[in-house]
């Protein structure tokens, strides 16, 4: 790199830092190869392998030197302690854990490829997927694609780019998965904060100027997808209003005006007295509950309470005489998704009540609870648990029943046993809500965790205001840890963001997973909405945990 000796970027200064550290470290560390690649404001220019006993300097110089000076970060990745697996392309979620922490060789038809850690994580791969693509990039490719044997390697990431830090250092930045481990103790009360407000930004981004809220963002394709949902964006509409009450911000409160005019222009759709929520070639509860929800907590309530006694009107049709609800109007015939749909009827429904007080609604609820708490019983899933918790808790602070209380706390006693904390393969994974032995609940995801906090602060609320210190602080533990993940999903900066071209599509986002940087609306909405209420109610020493 002597030609460019004259250049003083940063990103160049830590580079030469990084390669040095990578002449120190490959022998000792055994490594087999060094990765790199030269990219400019996150789209890739160019990228190398180097082997170990390769002339370093010499490669760089030969391969990237007409870059050098043009690139704005450079991300290397040491490749070392290789592992022999065999790998199925058929099969699916294969070592997903190990997304973004292992490189991969692969030896095939006489072609070999390597892929790197940092690379996948850029391109949103999977071991499997990358497979294949080894496989269709064979001059002889067949239908026929058998389990292979593959090299992972552990790896070592640095990231280089110009970001100044206080004494323009050129150390470079070590990552994790492309990435960098969230710390419990930075979760606090300013770092909450800080997480809501760039949530809020993100959220509101997506609103355009006729109130369309984009649903799904690929940032590796930097392309939002064709596909959509009705709760999803409804929730969403939901979420916002409480965004602007809780900032008195009229800038979102004009926002969400536009957002939910466009949803009821679009998606409401009126029988005589029913209204209901038509996407899809679906009509289900759940979405009209949430919209109905939307409109009962917007400060323009009055100008739609014709949509929101129809909406009422079709929740108390699907309602049973035995408390359960059917949860499609269209299809009529299907009856899943009860883990979600009742409860958001049964919040809906909650919320009414919280202001009506009326005799009738409290029947019709606790008809519903009497009901679901036996069937929950008999069809333990979380997925059940956050929706009719905050419902049951809007209605035990007026009611003060005590198996209200009482099933909150089963309910979320039982959900700590899906969260991660020791038993998490890494320590980025830590704080989220799945449980490997049990993958029948289903997959992990960002979604999911930040519905669960809604839920558990609702609970912890409960529990500390009923004198019960043991329950409230196994769920402030809980929620201090949850927070973690969903700020260990956040894109927050440059690091994150090493292979973004639209920073500000992400910036504020929330992944699925670690390893899965798609950016859903519900990511961020559910998470959003429970971080609001964790810091209203949250004192400074709560966030705090060894």
């Amino acid at each position: 790199m002597e030609s460019n000796a004259n250049i003083s970027s940063l990103a160049l200064q830590r580079l030469r830092v990084a390669l040095t550290l990578w002449e120190q470290e490959k022998w000792s560390l055994g490594c087999k190869w060094l990765y790199l690649c030269a990219r400019l404001q996150g789209g890739k220019l160019r990228s190398l392998w180097v082997s170990a006993a390769e002339n370093t300097s010499k490669q760089v110089e030969l391969e990237l030197g007409d870059i050098l000076n043009v690139a704005t970060s450079f991300e290397l990745e040491m490749l070392h302690s290789p592992e022999t697996r065999i790998l199925n392309p058929a099969s699916e979620n294969t070592w997903n854990s190990l997304r973004g922490i292992r490189a991969m060789l692969v030896e095939q038809g006489g072609e070999t490829r390597l892929w790197a850690a940092t690379e996948m994580i850029a391109h949103n791969l999977s071991f499997n997927k990358a497979l294949n693509i080894h496989f269709k990039s064979m001059k002889k490719t067949s239908s026929m694609r058998p389990p292979t044997p593959v090299i992972l390697y552990l790896t070592k990431q640095l990231f280089c780019d110009n970001r100044p830090s206080h004494q323009n250092s050129p150390t470079p930045s070590e990552m994790f998965r492309g990435n960098r481990v969230v710390e419990t103790k930075t979760v606090d009360c300013r770092g909450v904060l800080r997480c809501v407000q760039s949530m809020t930004r993100w959220l509101a981004s997506q609103v355009d100027g006729v109130g369309a809220a984009k649903y799904k963002y690929w940032p590796s394709r930097g392309s939002y997808a064709s596909s959509n949902n009705a709760i999803r964006q409804w929730m969403a509409t939901v979420c916002l209003n409480r965004v602007a009450k809780a900032f008195g911000s009229e800038q979102i409160a004009a926002i969400v005006a536009r957002n939910h005019n466009f949803n009821l222009s679009t998606t409401f759709r009126r029988e005589g007295e029913l209204g209901y929520i038509w996407m899809n070639g679906c009509a289900k509860l759940g979405a009209a509950a949430l919209a109905a929800l939307a409109i009962l907590e917007s400060p323009h309530r009055k100008r739609f309470l014709n949509e929101e006694h129809a909406l009422h009107s079709f929740t108390q049709l699907l309602s049973n005489p035995d408390g359960s609800f059917d949860t499609f109007y269209i299809p009529r015939e299907r009856k899943d998704n009860q883990n979600f749909y009742s409860g958001e009827a049964l919040l809906f429904l909650a919320s009414c009540f919280r202001i009506s007080r009326n005799s009738a609604e409290l029947a019709r609820i606790m008809a519903a609870f009497h009901y679901y708490r036996d069937w929950h019983r008999d069809n333990r899933n979380p997925a059940f648990v956050p929706w009719h918790t905050q419902a049951y808790f809007l209605v035990w602070q007026v009611t003060q029943d005590e198996a209200l209380k009482a099933f909150i706390f089963e309910m979320n006693d039982w959900l700590l046993s899906m969260q991660q904390w020791r038993t998490a393969a890494f320590r980025d994974m830590q704080g989220r809500f799945h449980d490997p032995a049990r993958p029948y609940f289903g997959p992990p995801h960002a979604s999911s965790t930040g519905v669960y906090l809604e839920g558990l602060i609702d609970a912890f609320s409960l529990a500390k205001q009923c004198g019960d210190k043991q329950r409230a602080e196994n769920y402030r533990i809980a929620i201090v840890r949850g927070i973690r993940s969903i700020m260990q999903l956040q894109f927050k900066d440059e690091v994150d963001c090493f292979y973004i071209k639209n920073v500000n599509r992400v910036l504020g986002g929330v992944r699925t997973t670690v390893y899965d940087n798609t950016i859903r609306i519900d990511n961020v909405q559910h998470a959003l909405m429970a971080l609001l209420k964790i810091y209203s109610r949250f004192e400074v020493r709560d966030y705090y945990i060894e």
